[in-house]
């Protein structure tokens, strides 16, 4: 079997040719690859399987062991792409699986190619695994994209990239988390232990605290198994919940597989235990924080130098989106230092995001309920009908701006993480949120609709 390596900035890109076996999959990734790969911090493994014509099971499952051993002790994210569909269908059947697949060489690029900009739409279509949906989700916005789903492809009425064939397992060597429905959801899988602390970015879990988020879901429904080590860290979670009256759901995790001292620790602690997402939807302590306004306030940073340089990227960024939805060009009054205040007569939609890293705090974004319809208009070609409909407007237009921040940042050096957003309807919620804190402000006005932007610590 022949191969060609390249090693290309961050990447190892991998192009096999004929039958794999077992011996042949030893030959794609050799001890002295592994020794280069850590020498030059690879990042990512791409192989390449277009001209792989077929492939065994003990081939694919050496390959999957030399990954996971990439991924454990390197840090390396792996994927294959272009297989065949009977390959496809094996490794999807693979238990434990350490490496990503993508459909073509396009969407490896999109998520294994940080020099790689896509600029048309992306569509996730026809996947029915919600979670794997979430991830791709999830993993795109990472990048910057703001992808769209579609269930048929009869509904894409534009020319763009379309996912239907691709599988994300462990894009990184962090939980992955989504927000739907104002929850945050995060996913686990197989046995959590001491690692988890490493795997679990709890700068991101406090950032969603301190924006306002009320529920988080810990998907386990892939968990195999935790140890006191793992429950430990999730006792640290529960606490930092508790300050703010949030409720922490661990939803489908087998409790068979898990030690009932260990259980009832996590129950001591305040976390509620469901079989599947409509037990806890239907459960009266979901209703009970859906319903409540209480915020345990949290003293504000001081606003530093430092902290008002970022302040461009974000303004910059923001104006270009809402130009660009609404056609109308932005009139900005001066920024100001001043207390957050919301007047909660008139009818406003707003959106608070967190940011951490090299620096941290929020971005809060306040709309009039007229330019928000505008900007309906352009995202769904008509205007919202209904809160649910409202709720998912405000949070798409939010995740883009984001990613145009994300992009901005990225120029110029900074490590800053970005949440996903929280949208808040009323907004007297918000209000109990940003009481007494200070920031930098900066008004907006789209013709005569009124935009705030805030800058907070």
């Amino acid at each position: 079997m022949g191969v060609i390596k390249n090693f290309i900035n961050n990447k190892l890109l991998i192009k096999p040719q004929g039958f794999l076996d077992a011996n042949a999959a030893s030959e794609l990734i050799t001890p002295f690859d592994i020794d280069k790969i850590k020498k030059r911090n690879i990042k990512y493994v791409s192989i390449d399987f277009s001209k792989i014509i077929s492939a065994n099971m003990n081939a694919l499952r050496f390959l999957n062991d030399v990954l996971e051993n990439l991924f454990k002790k390197e840090n390396v994210e792996s994927c294959i792409f272009n297989p065949n569909k009977n390959i496809f269908q094996m490794v999807s059947n693979l238990e434990d699986l350490y490496f990503n697949i993508f459909e073509n060489g396009h969407i490896e690029k999109i998520f294994f190619d940080e020099e790689y900009l896509e600029e048309k739409t992306i569509y996730i279509c026809c996947i029915k695994d919600e979670q794997n949906k979430n991830m791709l989700i999830y993993y795109l916005l990472k990048r910057g994209y703001t992808p769209k789903t579609a269930n048929s492809e009869e509904e894409i009425n534009e020319d763009a990239v379309v996912i239907k064939n691709s599988i994300i397992l462990k894009v990184s060597n962090r939980i992955g988390a989504v927000v739907k429905n104002s929850i945050v959801y995060f996913f686990f899988d197989g046995f959590l232990d001491a690692n988890l602390s490493n795997m679990f970015d709890i700068e991101y879990f406090r950032r969603n605290l301190l924006i306002g988020f009320k529920i988080f879901i810990f998907d386990m429904n892939s968990v195999k198994g935790l140890n006191i080590h793992a429950v430990r860290f999730l006792k640290t979670l529960g606490v930092e919940a508790a300050e703010y009256g949030a409720l922490l759901a661990i939803v489908g995790l087998n409790k068979k597989n898990v030690q009932e001292n260990l259980i009832q620790e996590l129950l001591d602690m305040g976390y509620l235990f469901f079989a599947n997402e409509e037990e806890l939807f239907n459960s009266k302590e979901y209703e009970e924080v859906i319903n409540s306004n209480d915020v345990i306030y949290k003293k504000s940073k001081k606003i530093t130098k430092d902290f008002v340089k970022l302040l461009p990227y974000f303004v910059n960024s923001t104006i270009s989106t809402v130009q660009l939805m609404t056609g109308v060009e932005a009139r900005k009054e001066a920024p100001k230092i001043t207390e957050v205040t919301i007047d909660t007569n008139k009818k406003y939609v707003a959106s608070s995001i967190g940011f951490y890293g090299d620096m941290d705090g929020m971005m809060i974004l306040i709309l009039s309920e007229n330019l928000t319809k505008r900007i309906s208009k352009i995202l769904i070609g008509e205007e919202y009908k209904t809160k649910e409909e409202l709720n998912d407007l405000v949070s798409e237009f939010a995740n883009i701006i984001v990613g145009t921040v994300k992009r901005e940042i990225q120029k110029h050096d900074l490590r800053i993480n970005i949440t996903l957003p929280k949208v808040f309807d009323e907004i007297e919620n918000l209000k109990n949120i940003v009481i007494n804190r200070k920031g930098v402000e900066v008004k907006f006005y789209f013709e005569n609709e009124e935009f705030y932007f805030y800058l907070v610590r």
